[in-house]
């Protein structure tokens, strides 16, 4: 009889890890940046930040973006890794772990952050950029 968690094994999860761990990074490097931006334009300029509704949906287009980029970053620098459904789910995995990590250190967010919103929105950046993978 077949094992169901073999596959579960023989995924590059350090690899995986690393991507998450580079693709988180640079997100949060990027939110911090326009975080400060944000703060010192409010108060020179009165630029009017998004609430309510704009504000989820900008979150969720970060949060696309960051699914995205994760398959970009894949695609390029971790190109020993073959990219098929289970891995990339399994990405999907690592980048979940990788956002409650942040979310646990004191850091500043003002757009990467992980609700159930952004979950979804980081799932369908990364199966539209994956899209040429999923039927491998």
């Amino acid at each position: 009889m077949r094992n169901p968690l073999w596959r579960l094994k023989t995924l590059p999860w350090l690899t995986l890890l690393q991507n998450a761990l580079l693709t988180v990074l640079l997100a949060t490097l990027l939110d911090m940046g326009l975080w400060l931006l944000s703060e010192v334009r409010v108060q020179n300029v009165g630029l009017v930040i998004p609430t309510g509704i704009g504000l989820t949906l900008l979150r969720i287009v970060i949060a696309g973006g960051i699914g995205a980029l994760s398959v970009i970053f894949m695609e390029r620098f971790f190109r020993q890794v073959f990219l098929d459904v289970a891995t990339l789910w399994a990405l999907v995995g690592c980048l979940i772990l990788m956002l409650i990590v942040k979310t646990l250190m004191p850091i500043p967010s003002f757009l990467v952050g992980l609700s159930r919103f952004q979950i979804a929105g980081l799932m369908l950046g990364l199966f539209a950029q994956g899209r040429s993978y999923w039927r491998r």
